[in-house]
């Protein structure tokens, strides 16, 4: 067994699934601008890295898991990012302990947030916690059974982005979690995805998850299902709150097209899996920015009115 190094712990740290913590928190600072006008640059700065430590804290306490209940082995991993422990020989204890220090800087980010925002971001926080450690631990862990996909979306695409525009607004908007379902469903597609490529690895692993228990061609089909779904939300939730933004619509349908399709031509297969992972994240990250550059572009005046007062007089700074 070695110690952690850098190259460990960023593995373990898993940078790459990172766009499941910034995206909605990025999400969440648009809809803050454009729904009550409300945006703090360090305040953003607070929450977006307390939610990528604890995206770091469930990556490495799932290694841990994994290894630790042997349902990660030399024989079954062949990702290297996958099987930090695995593959850099870690004492299982120190990735633990790394787990425990992700959490740790993710309180520490937060505390400016919570001075800030007040104590009710505690609760947020609690629940955050909460989340990280059953999702890995316990005697049926989340990742374990079918509900992966349903708790990782409905979490960090739904909570995280509540928490964050309460911390901008001081206001619980009931609106915010149905505007969110696009991205609580293209992170949930991030978790069907891995599930879908390792179903014969879960499965000599007593692993019940969603794709388990449905099948491989169910779980491709659902894909396709959840895809659509989370554009035509998209769609509805800018025609009806971000019209402004619309003009930018039509590229929503190629940034999901293209990684759908390259998924879906993999078979969700374990000799897939790499390729099927980045395009998934691709599409999380693409329809993401999409739609917060939507609903942002709706916070300017000026766009569904380009020659009016402001417009013209920029016009006439240039001729002059």
């Amino acid at each position: 067994m070695r110690g952690l190094s850098f190259k460990a712990i960023i593995e373990l740290a898993a940078p790459h699934t990172w766009g499941a913590s910034i995206v909605p928190v990025v999400l969440a600072a648009a809809f803050s601008l454009a729904l009550h006008g409300r945006f703090a640059p360090l305040l953003f700065y607070s929450l977006l890295l307390t939610s990528i430590f604890l995206q770091c804290a469930v990556n490495t306490f799932n290694d841990y898991a994994d290894f630790v209940k042997g349902v990660d082995t030399p024989e079954n991993s062949d990702d290297p990012t996958d099987a930090s422990i695995i593959y850099n020989r870690l004492d299982p204890k120190l990735a633990f302990c790394a787990g425990g220090a992700f959490l740790f800087l993710a309180f520490a980010s937060g505390l400016y947030a919570i001075y800030t925002a007040g104590p009710v971001l505690v609760l947020f926080g609690a629940a955050g916690v909460a989340i990280v450690l059953l999702y890995s631990f316990g005697r049926s862990p989340i990742s374990h059974l079918p509900l992966g996909e349903l708790v990782s979306g409905v979490a960090m695409g739904g909570v995280i982005p509540q928490a964050c525009v309460y911390a901008f607004t001081g206001l619980v908007d009931w609106r915010i979690p149905l505007l969110s379902i696009p991205v609580i469903f293209t992170i949930g597609l991030i978790m069907l995805t891995n599930n879908g490529s390792d179903i014969e690895r879960d499965s000599q692993a007593r692993r019940c998850t969603l794709p388990v228990f449905i099948g491989r061609r169910s779980t491709m089909a659902l894909h396709v299902v959840l895809t659509l779904v989370s554009m035509a939300v998209l769609c509805a939730a800018v025609l009806l709150y971000f019209r402004k933004g619309a003009f930018l619509l039509p590229l929503a349908v190629p940034l999901a097209a293209f990684p759908e399709s390259r998924i879906l031509r993999g078979g969700l297969t374990p000799g897939a899996r790499t390729l099927s992972m980045q395009n998934i994240i691709r599409l999380h990250w693409r329809l993401g920015f999409l739609y917060a550059l939507m609903a942002a572009a709706s916070a300017l005046p000026y766009i569904s009115r380009p020659m009016d007062g402001t417009v013209l007089k920029w016009i006439q700074m240039i001729i002059n």
